[in-house]
């Protein structure tokens, strides 16, 4: 196929960057070996957030048909847990990594752009669903039931069909906070208002058995399981080796090129995504409402696999939660450690200061913090209110990092 280019000079300028001189000594094979280790990164990583999205529909579709048929209590009780432990780990863990692979029009994201210049997801009308999977914060009165409220939402509303069509077409309409599909919507469904100072969302599990239209809850539910799965394949599909797609495009262009996107991303989500929008804010305004995954309580979890998903990007690697699969390969690190191998030193340090802020929140020190099951033992809506300083902690660190990749980007010829 022809490659064309993927992020025109027009976008580039929309965005605020311009190319810096490339440095006369570049090792033009090991940048392209680093694009191969970022598609493989990207394909393993959507991959699993796709096969623990599969894991949740399949545990709410049991839970849905458990309350249908008349289950026992305990039985729903379980199916119900259940669900939401799938959400929390097998889903939500995944998918917190692959938040990197936005910021620069890739797939999860993608727009076109009117430039004249036709990428390959504008030639097959290719529209991004980060949208329709992540979207936040939202309004509870949107979907369903709210204290105050018994009649709020779709579901309350029956004149409104609940369908795919029907739940993508009323996302974000007529305002951002209408959030009617994704992750969030499912978390608020399984969790309900949180309105525990030092826990989550306790929606009954009757809401879904004999309360007011529980058969109409328990539909919702389910197809936001099934769009949840519809979403994320198309994205997957896209980085799948060996077919025509972006992935395809993207290592036929200039290294370079790729490399800008990769420093887009990651600064965007170390700095103004993580650091600003999602922890400095909501401390800022101590607001619980302003939390990642305020119903269920685990925005750490968010926090910490949003960094992750930097720090997979800069160091070359990617391990799977629902297989077993890692990714190791060519990596930014050894780019920058040629040119500058004291400011890679510091870039890794960096990394491992925000580990050290993190690590707290889940009881636990820095060597000791890893990906699993861990237990968040302080949740960000209390610590945004009585342990400020720990929330400031991860703030400054993560501008530190933010700072260093900025360094690195300008060391490689790419301004930001």
């Amino acid at each position: 196929m022809k490659v064309k280019s993927l992020i025109s000079i027009s976008f580039l300028m929309a965005q605020g960057l311009m190319a810096h001189p490339v440095p006369l000594k570049r090792n033009l094979s090991l940048e392209k070996e680093v694009v191969k280790t970022y598609a493989k990164i990207a394909y393993a990583n959507y991959r699993d957030s796709l096969a623990g999205a599969e894991i949740l529909e399949k545990n709410l579709a049991a839970f849905t048909a458990a309350a249908e048929s008349g289950a026992s209590q305990a039985d729903l009780d379980a199916l119900f847990e259940t669900s939401k432990l799938a959400w929390t780990y097998q889903a939500r863990l995944p998918y917190g990594q692959s938040e990197i692979f936005r910021f620069y029009n890739g797939p999860v994201d993608f727009e076109p752009i009117n430039d004249g210049v036709d990428t390959y997801l504008e030639t097959i009308g290719f529209e991004g669903v980060e949208g329709l999977m992540n979207a936040w914060p939202l309004d509870e009165a949107y979907i369903d039931y709210v204290q105050g409220d018994a009649n709020a939402g779709i579901i309350n509303d029956r004149s409104i069909e609940i369908s795919r069509e029907q739940i993508e077409l009323l996302n974000e309409r007529d305002g951002e906070k209408n959030i009617s599909a994704g992750f969030h919507a499912i978390e608020f469904l399984l969790w309900g208002q949180d309105f525990n100072t030092d826990g989550p969302g306790m929606r009954p599990v009757k809401d879904f058995t004999v309360e007011k239209n529980a058969d109409r809850r328990r539909l919702y539910l389910n197809t936001l399981g099934s769009t949840l799965v519809s979403h994320l394949k198309k994205v997957t599909d896209q980085w799948t080796p060996q077919s025509e797609n972006f992935r395809e495009e993207l290592e036929g262009l200039d290294t370079h090129k790729v490399l800008e996107s990769l420093f887009v991303s990651m600064t965007s989500m170390a700095g103004d995504e993580l650091k600003s929008e999602r922890i400095e804010n909501a401390l800022l305004l101590e607001d619980q409402e302003e939390e990642h995954s305020c119903f269920s309580d685990t925005t750490v979890n968010d926090i910490y696999t949003n960094y992750l998903g930097v720090k997979n990007i800069y160091l070359g690697q990617y391990t799977a939660f629902n297989f077993a699969e890692k990714v190791s390969g060519a990596s930014v690190s050894d780019l920058v450690a040629e040119l500058n191998p004291a400011l890679d030193k510091r870039i890794r340090e960096a990394f491992l200061e925000v580990e050290k802020t993190i690590a707290p929140f889940y009881g636990v020190n820095a060597q000791n913090l890893g990906l699993g099951r861990n237990q968040i033992a302080l949740n960000f809506d209390v610590a945004i209110t009585s342990e400020q300083d720990s929330v400031q902690a991860m703030i400054d660190t993560l501008d530190v990092l933010d700072g260093a990749l900025r360094d690195a980007a300008q060391e490689l010829g790419i301004r930001l």
